[in-house]
């Protein structure tokens, strides 16, 4: 179980709820973005989000599109806010996990012991083609994230660190600053195949749980269903045995503020050229008035034991309400 080190009383009880005390764990929101038109907004926005009652920012790891470096502007919202701040999340074929533990170490101690390390396994093809690297099977990509978050655990508990590994290899590598969080800061894992969640099971402190086939195919309706989602669960569940619950639970809900709610549905599946029953059905989407929003998250958090609502879309500060009413429940 990670432990927090020098930092403040509210941080202190996020990590309790975070690392696994299940008979105290309250539900925490989040947001994702990925910049903002210029470095004064980026702040502003942070702030704003933070005033509405949202405890954690977090950025994607893209280099297509418009998204922004994450870690030099997560920096940017760690010593301008209290927000804990989060990769969500960073794709690991793109680093050495020397490099990725060195950088959130980094980020953990300039936000003195806010930081959460989100890593995937990779997804986006585009991805890898602008980078000019090959996009491996979803096997080995699993493999080699198992394999690096077995490293960066070691570079943040042992002074020094060699490794001889099927993907990486070491000679006496050591990763500064130490961490505020001790032994390291949250692993939060994100997945919805077999093998990354038998590696959630494993290692993550933080699992965030996506449709089974995400970014590799469109998904179906028992994609996204709660049946999908619980059949999930119960292999993490088997696979974690005891360590099950000190894991902390976690989604993204894609939000749409509307009191057109079958309308909105048909303007969201016409966007996406799916199947309007896979959006209505989508526990990953609130769509309605903030009062429907609201208990679907209170539906997923009762039926699922999910407690960490990324919520993403335009309507994100306008969902200020809800992060209020529910926030700490």
């Amino acid at each position: 179980m990670v432990q927090q080190g020098a930092c403040s009383d509210a941080n202190v009880h996020v990590l309790r709820h975070t690392m696994g005390d299940v008979t105290d764990r309250r539900i925490r929101f989040a947001t994702q973005t990925g910049g903002a038109p210029s470095g004064e907004e980026w702040i502003a926005r942070a702030k704003r989000v933070e005033a509405l009652g949202y405890g954690t920012i977090a950025m994607p790891d893209h280099v297509v599109g418009q998204s922004w470096s994450p870690h030099p502007a997560l920096a940017a919202v760690a010593t301008t806010t209290s927000l804990r701040i989060g990769t969500l999340v960073l794709d690991n074929d793109f680093r050495n996990p020397l490099i990725t533990a060195r950088e959130a170490a980094t980020l953990d101690v300039l936000s003195n012991g806010r930081f959460e390390l989100g890593l995937g396994a990779g997804w986006h093809d585009r991805d890898y083609q602008s980078l000019g690297m090959p996009m491996d099977r979803g096997r080995v990509r699993v493999e080699r994230l198992a394999e690096a978050v077995g490293v960066m655990k070691r570079l943040f508990t042992e002074e020094e660190v060699t490794h001889e590994g099927t993907y990486y290899r070491m000679q006496a590598a050591k990763c500064a600053p130490k961490t505020v969080q001790q032994p390291h800061p949250p692993f939060l894992i994100a997945g919805g195949g077999p093998l990354i969640l038998d590696l959630a099971a494993r290692e993550a402190d933080i699992l965030a749980i996506v449709p089974y086939g995400a970014g590799a195919r469109t998904p179906t309706v028992d994609d996204v269903s709660f049946d999908g989602a619980r059949a999930q669960l119960r292999r993490v569940r088997d696979a974690a045995g005891t360590r099950f619950d000190d894991i902390e639970l976690s989604m993204f809900v894609d939000c749409a503020l509307t009191d057109d709610r079958e309308g909105t549905i048909r303007e969201l599946s016409e966007k996406s050229k799916s199947d309007p029953e896979i959006t209505r059905s989508s526990i990953y989407r609130g769509i309605g008035s903030l009062d429907e929003i609201q208990a679907h998250l209170q539906r997923v958090r009762e039926e699922l034991g999910i407690t960490y609502f990324c919520l993403r879309g335009p309507d994100v500060e306008t969902l200020g309400p809800i992060v209020r009413e529910l926030a700490n429940t």
